[in-house]
């Protein structure tokens, strides 16, 4: 026992000498002024939030001249201004004109995606900043608890401690580590390009960022691992066909996990504790996981909206009856609409947002994808946008119908694509707004239900003793959805990340 601690230790230190040679001192920088470092950290743990109008994350309206006391992590009092009386010795912040509700909770990110998909010398000394990047415009968006669907576990362990004691700003995790997906020789089931990495990176990354396991054993390992180091939930795939009309229309199938895989995988979850979370867009696939989860007894639930097909009644019932949920990540299908917006968008160099080198390599796909619209239904495409934009409606219906059941969550897949900016969970919220699913829902979507669904009964509500994660907002999101795209102050867990529109990091 003695000998593996010493062993683990020094496995741990040289792996982190090799990652600061290879990939820079950023982060150092970076802590040297994190949040907790910042006069507004220094005021002491008890804060008054007053004359602020509260949307609690539950009840349809907001409630005017109000009173929010936090001591330490939690929050302490809630209630009209006449009602409670502040303290000496907490700090004051006057909150008049402003609405102040939960923390956001987005149910579907890659928080750790460093957007470089050809590794050079660039991509890997800028790896880090990246990841840095994307965990700041997380928070300052509002954004104060993620559920991550996976990428370096090396990297999200890294970052989650930093993050967790706020070096960093970034949000709370909810891990899966890794996505488990499967192979048949040299062909890669979905994501394809996600490849095997050799040895040394898995070493220094902890891990593959796609574990695709030959044998039951390998499951077992790999799903045990990830409740041992912590993780909430497992992130798998059944995907036939990519997301492209010529293949789609041909029915060339990616390798998927049979049925008997499926069930393992779904009784690991069960027997661990953890919800499976499963990326499974069409809907063949679909109402195949869901059956096989009411014959194991599993907690499910399915990432991304169908796309292909319009649900049925009996899959919707059996959902909402066995409390499965859909995540639909509409931005997925919609961002089709908007692929040269982004790449005027990545022209200007939006450096608080993405390194040079993640710049340079995403311009680069999303333009490529662009000059191959023509050959959609002709060609197999990694990314076919004429496809998504034609299948489109088949997205808003089954998200308004599974609305109107009462099955679904908020996330976006930030990191998860080529147009998946950190900070843009603004564009979700519009989507479901264009679909007529009332602010009120969405909201609530965006706190309460996804804490619900994700099995976190200590934030997503305005209540005392549930954790302090707060933002502030410059008008009344129930009636202007707007004032979510500029968040002026974000508390998480009675720390200021940003206050007044300043964010808190370094220069």
């Amino acid at each position: 026992m003695y000998i593996n601690k010493i062993f683990n230790t020094v496995n741990s230190q040289l792996r982190s000498a090799v990652k600061s040679i290879g990939m820079g001192g950023y982060i150092n920088t970076l802590s040297d002024s994190g949040p907790l470092l910042h006069e507004m950290n220094s005021q002491g743990n008890s804060i008054a939030f007053t004359n602020c109008n509260i949307f609690d994350g539950i009840h349809s309206k907001t409630e005017e001249d109000m009173t929010v006391l936090v001591i330490g992590d939690q929050i302490a009092e809630v209630g009209h201004k006449e009602q409670i009386a502040i303290p000496d010795n907490f700090f004051i912040v006057d909150a008049v004109g402003q609405t102040i509700m939960p923390g956001l909770i987005d149910s579907h990110v890659h928080l750790c995606s460093p957007f470089t998909y050809e590794v050079n010398i660039s991509a890997i000394r800028q790896m880090k900043k990246q990841i840095a990047l994307n965990h700041m415009q997380t928070v300052f968006s509002g954004v104060t608890t993620v559920c991550d669907m996976g990428g370096p576990q090396g990297l999200i362990k890294e970052f989650q401690k930093l993050a967790d004691e706020n070096e960093i700003p970034g949000p709370r995790y909810l891990n899966c580590y890794t996505l488990i997906s499967p192979s048949k020789g040299k062909k890669l089931g979905y994501p394809t390009q996600v490849k095997l990495i050799d040895p040394f990176q898995a070493w220094l990354l902890e891990g593959q960022v796609a574990t695709r396991p030959q044998t039951v054993k390998d499951l077992k390992k790999v799903c045990y691992k990830i409740k041992d180091d912590g993780g909430t939930h497992i992130k798998t795939t059944y995907q036939p066909h990519p997301f492209s009309a010529k293949k789609y229309a041909h029915q060339d199938a990616l390798p998927i996990f049979d049925d008997d895989w499926m069930r393992t995988i779904l009784r690991l979850g069960k027997e661990t504790g953890m919800a499976v979370s499963i990326h499974s867009p069409f809907g063949a696939g679909t109402e195949k996981c869901v059956d096989l989860a009411i014959e194991v007894g599993a907690e499910i639930r399915i990432q991304h909206m169908t796309f292909d097909t319009d649900l049925n009644d009996t899959i919707i019932r059996k959902m909402h009856d066995y409390g499965y949920y859909i995540i639909p990540t509409v931005m997925v299908y919609g961002d089709s609409f908007e692929m040269p917006k982004f790449v005027s968008w990545l022209d200007t160099n939006p450096e608080s947002y993405m390194t040079p080198e993640a710049c340079r390599q995403l311009k680069a796909r999303i333009q490529n994808a662009i000059d191959l619209e023509p050959y959609s239904g002709h060609d197999i495409l990694e990314l076919d946008n004429v496809y998504f934009r034609k299948q489109f409606d088949f997205v808003r219906r089954n998200t308004q119908k599974a609305h109107d059941a009462g099955i679904i969550g908020f996330g976006t897949d930030i990191g998860g694509t080529y147009t998946g900016f950190f900070g843009r969970i603004f564009s979700e919220v519009m989507h479901y707004a264009e679909f007529g699913i009332p602010m009120f829902d969405i909201l609530k979507y965006l706190t309460s239900i996804n804490a619900r669904i994700n099995g976190i009964e200590d934030r997503g509500v305005i209540q005392p003793r549930k954790i302090a994660d707060l933002i502030l907002l410059k008008g009344n999101p129930l009636t202007d959805p707007s004032v979510l795209k500029d968040v002026s102050t974000v508390m998480k867990g009675g720390v200021f990340l940003k206050y007044k529109n300043i964010e808190l990091t370094s220069s």
